[in-house]
């Protein structure tokens, strides 16, 4: 026998999710709010991100 390289992918999805107080008169005129608003940052601590493996598979490595 003799050693092979291979790749080995995977692929995920995340999803970010981030709770903020938006001041309206109404929960409806709230998320019409922010949805015309800039979610924040990216870097914020409050985001919390959960991960699902949708994929994953062997390949020949390049190179």
């Amino acid at each position: 026998m003799k050693p092979h390289r291979i790749s080995i992918v995977q692929i995920f999805r995340v999803e970010r999710v981030i709770t903020v107080t938006v001041d309206a008169p109404d929960i409806q005129s709230a998320i019409d709010k922010q949805s015309e608003s800039d979610a924040p940052a990216f870097s914020d601590p409050g985001w919390r991100d959960s991960w699902s493996l949708e994929q994953d598979h062997a390949r020949r490595a390049s190179g």
